[in-house]
């Protein structure tokens, strides 16, 4: 449980730094190493938190979460 909330807190803080940008599970895994599944878990969990996560498409084509700025 404590990896999947570091994952989250992880994947959370990178989609706040790139304010607009979307990016995919898959994607989000391999550029801050971690793991798809935890990965794959905590996008969907932040994607029904909405605002401040909207759902888009990551450049590589999947579904993908993004922050939105204020």
């Amino acid at each position: 449980m404590a990896d999947d909330d570091l994952t989250e807190s992880t994947v959370r803080q990178h989609l706040r730094d790139q304010p607009g940008e979307v990016s995919c599970a898959r994607c989000l895994a391999h550029l801050l190493n971690l793991d798809i599944g935890a990965t794959e878990s905590a996008v969907v969990t932040l994607s029904e938190r909405q605002p401040p996560f909207a759902r888009g498409q990551c450049g590589c084509g999947n579904s993908g979460l993004m922050f939105l700025s204020s």
